[in-house]
Order: structure tokens, then C-alpha cells, then sequence
């Protein structure tokens, strides 16, 4: 049954929230005056929606919003087991691999609104592009925001193909490329690419050198073996922490190591004295972190680049890397150990502006060098 007068309706209210298409995009099944069912052309997923009337005698123009108003995350999921909806952001078709969330990235998409792009992931296809006919009906409900102007100002982040208990992996590998080969020109302060629920955003720009972007090589779209330095890159990136960049580094402490485990686990099979490995691994497990960076670095492609970084910048002498692992080691401890006594140095955040040669501004971007350099070389692999 399909009420022909309360589909009139809820088309102009469609068109009131910016979705003209709705015809061209959706078959409608059912619409009455409590059950809304239609299929999805592009997907062929049907969907359906149970909305209470609080009062029937309403005329056809209210039940139209009533129905637009029940597009929410309790209502859709109750009805439809294979859809998972993550409220003001996206959502996630399960039995099909596809998912659609909100990217936000002022500068760029400031700089470039029409912005698209599309790429591969092992298996999985990325687009990014403005939302799809059925993210913009599940999410409807933008079109009322005041500061709302059109679904062509909003990008999402579409990957298909992708295995669902590793969603996240692919999120935040997305958001790392993005971030890495489309860097805008002018960058709002702590701005960064973000999944995050719709919002209104300000103002707030730094330049960024358009000499320093990379080519892309098609290193980052394969399989990350590790998501944790990924994740931590990301929230470096988007909070501007420079712990958080450490802690990228830091990951692949023992890692680097993979050679004396592995040797220690040959000798072991040949000596089966098992004493012995266990000494090895917990003298292994036990090196002080300074000596475990040293030893990082020395293994780290490139790391000669960012030596001579901090030399020209002034963070250390001479570009030994040794005295360049503890100079590092310092300025890490200085944040998290910092206590203003004779032990450790105590970091006071700054007022940037007022600091624009900080030193600490500058350690940061070696720590987000070294991250960048360590993820390319061990997550890539």
C-alpha cells in the first residue's frame, strides 16, 4: 500500500532538506500512516521504518517530517538487523562490506570544494566524494541545521570490500593517506582529516609548503600490518601531541628487534637449553628505552634527514645519531616525567603565537618525521 498524497509530501519535504533525487534513487514499497518500506536502487538493500502518529487526524505534511524524524539510530537498526548507524556520522551496511562515514577536513575541502578521489586498499575500494542518495536520506536530518548549506559541501569516506572486524583499520589508514597527499595549501590550526559527527566548524589557518608534499607512491594503500602506530599518528595529527607521535615510535621498539629474537629462537632449537632463551628475552625486554630508540633509529631509513633537521633548528650540536637518540629522550621525559626538579626538565606548554621559534614546536615536527619515516618502513613492509 502506498498512501499517494503522504508520498507527494514527503517529497517536497525531501526537497525542503536539500534531496530532490529521492525519486530517481528509491523505489517505494510501502507508506502509510505508520510503516515507510523502500529499496535502495544503487545497493539494493531495503530498508524499513515502523513511526508512531501521536495524533492521526494530523494532515499528510506532518506525517512526512514524523516519518523523516524516525530516522534515527534505534528506530533503523530495530527494523533492519544488517545496518549499523553511527548517529550524525555514518553507517555501515553489514552483509554487503560497505560503509559511509563523514569526513571532515575544513582546509581541504575549503580549498577544494569539489573535492573526489578514489583508491585501493589491498581489496578494498575507497572513494571519497559528496554522500551517497542513502546517507543523505539516513542523515536527513542535516538539512535542518541553520548552518546547514548543501550535501555538496560534505564529503564521505566510501569503502567497500573490507572485512567488518577490521573496519577501523581501513578507517584510520584512510585518514593517514588523505592526510599525507592531500594536504591543503593553507591548513587550519589542529586541523586534520576526522571521522567525527556533524558539526559546525571555525576559522583558524597556518601555511603549509606545497614543496614538501610527497608523490604518491602506493606504498600507503597496502594492508597495514599494524594499526596502533596508524591510530596513534592520527590523533598526533588531529590534537597536536607530540606524544602521541612518540608513541608511534615507540611501538616498533621490539619489533626492530625481530633479528636477535629470531636468532636467539634458532639457538634455541639447536641447544634446547631453554634458560638460555629466556635470559635473552628478558634481557631483551629489560634494555632501558633510550638504548631501545638508539638502536630504532640506527635501523631507520632516512633518519640522516631529520638529524640534519634538528642540527639546522638548533635542537642538538652535531649530527651523531647517539647524542641526537638522548637529546630526544630528554625532550620526551621533559613531558612526561617533567616535575621542575633537578631530575627532569620541566616542558611548559607555550602560547604558540607568542613562541613561534619555540624549540618545543620544532621537536614535534622531528617526532612527526620519525613517526612518518617508522610507519612507512614496518607497517608497509
Amino acid at each position: 500500500m502506498i498512501n499517494e498524497l503522504l508520498l507527494t509530501e514527503l517529497k517536497k519535504e525531501l526537497e525542503r532538506r536539500y534531496i530532490p533525487d529521492f525519486g530517481n534513487d528509491f523505489i517505494v514499497l510501502h507508506l502509510d500512516g505508520e510503516r515507510f518500506v523502500f529499496t535502495h536502487k544503487n545497493s539494493g538493500i531495503t530498508l524499513k521504518i515502523n513511526y508512531l502518529r501521536q495524533d492521526k487526524a494530523r494532515v499528510a505534511f506532518s506525517a512526512s517530517r514524523e516519518i523523516l524524524n524516525s530516522f534515527n539510530k534505534k528506530s533503523i537498526e530495530h527494523e533492519n538487523k544488517f545496518i549499523e548507524i553511527h548517529e550524525d556520522c555514518g553507517f555501515v551496511l553489514k552483509r554487503n562490506c560497505y560503509a559511509e562515514f563523514l569526513l571532515t577536513y575544513d582546509s581541504l575541502f575549503y580549498e577544494h570544494p569539489d573535492y573526489y578521489d578514489n583508491f585501493d586498499i589491498g581489496e578494498c575500494e575507497v572513494e571519497i566524494s559528496e554522500p551517497s542518495s542513502l546517507y543523505k536520506l539516513l542523515f536527513n536530518s542535516f538539512g535542518n541545521d541553520k548552518s546547514f548549506i548543501s550535501w555538496n559541501t560534505l564529503k564521505t569516506m566510501k569503502i567497500t570490500n573490507f572485512p567488518l572486524d577490521k573496519l577501523e583499520n581501513y578507517l584510520q589508514q584512510v585518514l593517514f593517506i588523505v592526510s599525507k597527499y592531500d594536504t591543503p595549501e593553507f591548513e587550519r590550526i589542529g586541523d586534520y582529516p576526522s571521522i567525527i559527527p556533524y558539526q559546525y566548524h571555525g576559522e583558524g589557518m597556518m601555511w603549509n609548503d606545497p614543496g614538501e608534499r610527497e608523490d604518491f607512491d602506493g606504498i600507503f594503500t597496502k594492508p597495514l600490518k599494524y594499526l596502533e602506530p596508524i591510530a596513534f599518528f592520527n590523533r598526533a595529527r588531529k590534537v597536536n601531541d607530540p606524544m602521541y607521535y612518540y608513541r608511534a615510535i615507540e611501538f616498533f621498539f621490539i619489533i626492530n628487534k625481530k633479528s636477535n629474537i629470531k636468532q636467539s629462537v634458532e639457538a634455541y632449537n639447536e641447544s634446547q637449553d631453554m634458560d638460555k632463551l629466556i635470559k635473552e628475552l628478558t634481557n631483551l625486554y629489560s634494555t632501558k628505552e633510550v638504548e631501545l630508540l638508539k638502536n630504532l633509529l640506527i635501523n631507520l631509513n632516512g633518519v640522516e634527514k631529520v638529524i640534519q633537521y634538528a642540527k639546522n633548528n638548533g635542537l642538538i650540536d652535531n649530527t651523531d645519531i647517539f647524542a641526537f637518540s638522548t637529546s630526544l629522550y630528554i625532550f620526551r621525559n621533559s613531558i612526561v616525567h617533567g616535575k621542575g626538579d633537578t631530575k627532569f626538565t620541566l616542558n611548559i606548554p607555550t602560547i604558540e603565537v607568542l613562541h613561534p621559534k619555540a624549540k618545543d614546536l620544532y621537536w614535534t615536527e622531528v617526532l612527526k618525521s620519525l613517526a612518518d619515516l617508522v610507519i612507512k618502513q614496518f607497517c608497509f613492509e
